[in-house]
């Protein structure tokens, strides 16, 4: 079961070539931890030089089981970060398998290898039902995480992008908030079993955690 004593090193990171993945690989860096990042071969090129040069990778796809069993093994905790924006037919990308499928294939490989603490990263607003067919996938992906025996914690982060000038732009201060607050409840007892949901009124609902409170 999970302790607030165990000392996590590596830690297995789906998600990790994104825009708030290189954020959280460089905050599980900061915190001690050793990032092994699950990949798609041809896609090392998106792993930041900095971030490389202090990780682990392992080629793989979320929907493939195997692969995800070959880069969880060994690993003491799992920050699930990945998921498709846009679904991509043609490709085999659908919400279905890149949410729930790839999720489902997380949450066994953990219960295969006995890794206990689980990080979700989930979508403000998503839920079960829901009419949107991606807040629909998301919500269940969630569900399936919420309903194991892990030790999880789940955030649910609001859009990180602010409206300058008229135009969208990324707010580096959020995603460092953010990060930081994920890669600090890895070892924080006190995050099990939580939601932290951001709206759009209150962008950093996790602000003290990150700081260490």
């Amino acid at each position: 079961m999970y302790s607030a004593f165990m000392q996590y090193n590596e830690i297995f990171v789906t998600g990790g070539t994104g825009l708030l993945g290189r954020y959280v690989c460089r905050a599980l860096i900061g915190h001690g931890f050793l990032p092994r990042l699950l990949v798609r071969p041809g896609s090392e090129g998106k792993i930041e030089p900095d971030v490389r040069a202090r990780c682990r990778v392992t080629p793989g796809d979320l929907t493939v089981r195997e692969g995800v069993e070959m880069g969880t093994q060994g690993t003491s905790a799992i920050v699930h970060l990945a998921g498709a924006w846009k679904e991509r037919p043609r490709q085999g990308i659908t919400f279905e398998k890149a949410h729930v499928h790839a999720t489902a294939n997380v949450l066994h490989s953990a219960s295969g290898w006995g890794i206990d603490r689980l990080i979700f990263i989930g979508v403000a607003g998503a839920r079960p039902g829901d009419p949107v067919p991606f807040l629909d996938s998301r919500g269940r992906a969630e569900a399936l995480v919420r309903g194991s025996e892990l030790s999880w914690t789940v955030f649910r982060p609001a859009p990180w992008y602010d409206l300058r000038d008229g135009k969208p732009r990324v707010s580096t201060e959020y995603l460092a908030e953010l990060a930081g607050a994920i890669a600090e409840s890895v070892h924080r007892q006190d995050t099990v079993g939580r939601v932290y949901e951001a709206a759009s009124t209150d962008r950093f609902p996790w602000k003290e955690l990150s700081r260490g409170s």
